[in-house]
Parts: structure tokens; sequence; C-alpha cells
């Protein structure tokens, strides 16, 4: 039924096994087995297979194989198993032969590995995060930016940057990239603390900095408590991939962007199942945009040169629960409206209005994803009179509506 082959790796010999199409056949017209050789250690991953997980429930036949693992680990299929197509995160070139060598269906959900047409991709559009990164920065009014990428052992491209620093460029900013953190044997906490110490000493402050993920941005505000530099004023720290756990354990709660990875789960199951049915897989990688930005305490500021622009938007994030309108902005800081707007375009590109909506979107989004709270409470502790307006605001802003945001997270 199956050839076996022996491999070895640094970890030292391992089992590939081989099936065959006659083992592959008694599977057809039953319930579907499928391999999920993605690790488990942090959330991003998890809700990548709770999105496949979603899509088997509505299917209704399919069984898994799955072991919990770690992000250096090397996941492989035990010889014993015989199955029908697998989801794979594409680390280790090995992989991608020995799904090649047992010839069942496979789809990648990694940023690592490339697409070919017998191992398609569905990742988050990598570049989409990039440029996401960098507008949301520049929203903020940072003149000065950063970025923070993965460990070198893990092998990644460099297209979140490339897209990062190429938006940057358009609105005529230099990014400052962060000497690459560890090594081929890894490199201690002490060490990569130090490097960045260093690298954040040289930046000119206040600095909008993306950083690659969770862990690095709470070693990231671990050296500026270190340095006295505060977050998010001195230093903003927006990460890509989000862990609740390491956010958790950060001196300061982490933004990020939401690069949909349910929503990648459910279109690898998708891609999957027409696999197995022997449908035509994609020329080009499947790309799920990111949702946006998961606003936290990490990038929760405004760097402004005008004093007053920035006080006004200081004075909106403190009020932005209650019914505030422009002018209540007039009587507090004693201007016309006319010389807000003015004041707002030029140094935010958008007037104290939109600023005020913005910040209300951007508070719904979090209670719809933190907590169960019904509409209408939401509505009242953003600042809206009724929640029809609230729904009104929010599917003319995102695109989509209340109940399907908080659904899609």
């Amino acid at each position: 039924m199956y050839n076996d082959e022996m491999r070895t790796t640094n970890g030292g010999p391992r089992l590939e096994r081989v099936m065959s199409s006659t083992c592959r056949r008694q599977n057809v017209g039953t319930r579907r087995h499928v391999a999920l050789l993605v690790h488990t250690a942090n959330d991003w991953t998890r809700q990548i297979l709770r999105g496949v997980a979603a899509f088997a429930h509505d299917r209704g036949d399919w069984d898994f194989h799955i072991e919990p693992r770690g992000l250096y680990e090397r996941l492989v299929l035990p010889r014993e198993w015989t199955g029908d197509g697998v989801i794979v995160r594409l680390a280790h070139p090995g992989t991608r032969k020995a799904i090649r060598r047992i010839g069942i269906p496979a789809v990648n959900v990694s940023w690592l590995g490339t697409h070919s047409i017998d191992i398609p991709k569905v990742v988050s559009d990598e570049a989409a995060c990039g440029r996401l990164g960098a507008e949301h920065l520049l929203e903020k009014g940072f003149q000065s930016f950063g970025f923070v990428g993965p460990n070198r052992e893990l092998g990644y491209s460099g297209l979140l940057l490339r897209n990062y620093a190429r938006r940057l460029d358009q609105a005529n900013f230099i990014c400052h990239t962060a000497p690459r953190i560890g090594g081929d044997g890894g490199a201690a906490p002490s060490e990569r603390r130090e490097q960045l110490t260093n690298w954040l000493r040289t930046l000119r402050r206040p600095v909008g900095i993306l950083v690659w993920d969770t862990e690095q941005g709470r070693e990231l505000t671990v050296v500026c408590r270190w340095l006295n530099l505060q977050v998010p004023h001195e230093v903003a720290v927006l990460c890509v991939e989000h862990d609740p756990l390491m956010s958790s354990l950060a001196p300061t709660p982490l933004s990020n962007i939401n690069q949909a990875p349910f929503q990648v789960g459910l279109k690898a199951g998708e891609l999957l199942d027409r696999m197995m049915n022997r449908e035509a897989t994609p020329n080009e990688p499947v790309l799920v945009p990111p949702l946006g930005i998961v606003h936290r305490q990490s990038t929760d500021t405004s760097s402004v040169d005008d004093t007053l622009v920035g006080s006004a938007v200081t004075y909106i994030r403190a009020h932005v629960h209650e019914p505030i309108q422009v002018i209540d902005l007039q009587k507090e800081f004693g201007v016309s409206r006319r010389k807000l707007e003015r004041r707002f375009l030029k140094a935010l590109g958008r007037t104290p209005a939109a600023e005020i909506r913005r910040g209300r979107i951007e508070r719904v989004k979090r209670a719809l994803i933190e907590t169960d709270l019904p509409l209408s409470e939401i509505a009242n502790q953003c600042g809206f009179n009724h929640p029809e307006v609230l729904m009104r605001t929010f599917k003319r802003t995102t695109g989509m509506s209340a109940g399907t945001f908080r659904r899609s997270h």
C-alpha cells in the first residue's frame, strides 16, 4: 500500500510515506481525510485552522490529522496516515518534495514557499499588509519610520518590507530597517535586546515602527521601557501578525494589522476541496486582503507639529465615546470652524469631523472584536445617538455591515 523511504534531518532520521494511487482511491465517495501541517504555536495559525474547521464543518465529511507543534519544528506526515489532501505551512523545501512524492492535493497557507499548480497558495496579501501599515502610521502624522523584520532563520522574503518602504517613499519618507534579528543558531534574548537598543538610539523621534509579529513588538516595547521612551508618544509600535498572549505580556497592548487569517483558512479549505474533486487550480496565488487595523494602546497617538491639531486630536480621543461635534472643539479651543478645518487638513489631510468619525469607528471595531455587546450598547459607548446611525456610518466607512465585520473577526 505504501513504500517507506528513510530521510535524515537535523533532528535525526525520519520516515516519509509514499502512497500509491490504489491507497488513495479507498477514500473516494467516503469521508475526506485531510492533514493539517500547520504549527499551532501562535494565534495567527490557529485562526487559519479555525477557518479550515469552519469550512469542514459546513462540508460535513472531513476528518483531520493534526499534531500541536511549535514554530521551528518541521511537520511531516506520519507513515501510517493515508488521506486525501493536505493544508500546509510550506516552511521547508523537503516538505514540498515529500508532498509531491506522495502525489495528493495540497494548499500552502504560508508566505513561505512559491506558488505552483500542484501546491497553490492561499495567503493574506503580504504587499497590501505592507502598504496598510505605512498608511496607518502616515495617518498618525509621523515623519520618522522604522521596520523590525522576522528572525533571519525563518527565511521570509522582503515583500512586506518592500511595499511598506515603497509607500513611505511615495510620501517622501525613508524607512529605517533594524538589523536582522537572530542567526543560523538563533540569538539569545539579551543579544536581541541589545541589537534593538542600539538601533532605537539612532532613530529620530517620535517614530512609527512596523514590526513583523507580536513577539518582536513585545521585545521592542520592553526595550523602550528600559530606555525611558514612551509608547506610543515617542515610539509607536504596529505589529503585522498578532498573538493575544504576547500582546498581554507586553508593557503596552499592541496594535496589529488584521491579516484575515480566518478567511485564509476558509478559502484554503474551499480550494483544497476543489482540488480533491479534480478541479483546476489557480495560476496565481489566492490573495486575501487585510481587514484593517486593530487599534490598541501602542499606536494610540498622533504625531503632528501643529500644537492646536495635536491638542484637538487628544481631546477627540478622550471624548470620542460622547456625542461630540466640531462645535465642541471650537468652544474648547476658541477657534473658528474654518481655521480648525484648515489646520487639520494641513496637518492630517482630513477634517475635524472626519477625525471624530474615524475615532468612533475604530472604537466600534474594537468593541465588535473584543466584546459580545449588542449594537445598541456599542452605539451608546461610542458616541452614536442611535444604533441605526452607527450601522449606516459603519457600512459607509468600511464597506461592510457591523454584523459581517464581527463575524469575520
